[in-house]
């Protein structure tokens, strides 16, 4: 008997008797019963499925919202960025000054 294939969002498929007049079944040949009884088998095992990856994605948001807390974001790497322009400006700064402070002093000291 010929067999038309199903494809359901590219997760699963199934195979079920094309209608045909041919059947050798008491429901006129067309093969109802088994092709719902073969969907309903299908369906069945699509929602353990579903149940096994909606439990995976359950725990897999629950694992990363402990995980995203320790996460910097693009506003923390913007301040820290600003922070350390900051104390760079500032050592320059103060090394500048203290260079100039040592060289007067010793001006100072070796001229008189």
């Amino acid at each position: 008997m010929e067999k038309k294939q199903y494809q359901f969002a590219a997760v699963n498929t199934l195979n079920i008797p094309a209608q045909g007049g041919d059947g050798g079944g008491h429901d006129g040949g067309s093969g109802m019963e088994k092709r719902m009884g073969l969907l309903e088998k299908g369906l069945a095992e699509m929602k353990e499925k579903l149940f096994a990856v909606s439990s995976r994605t359950d725990a897999m948001e629950q694992h990363s919202t402990a995980i995203e807390k320790h996460f910097a974001t693009k506003a923390d790497l913007a301040t820290t960025e600003l922070n350390l322009i900051k104390w760079y400006v500032a050592t320059a700064f103060a090394m500048t000054s203290l260079a100039c402070a040592i060289t007067f002093g010793l001006g100072r000291v070796l001229i008189t």
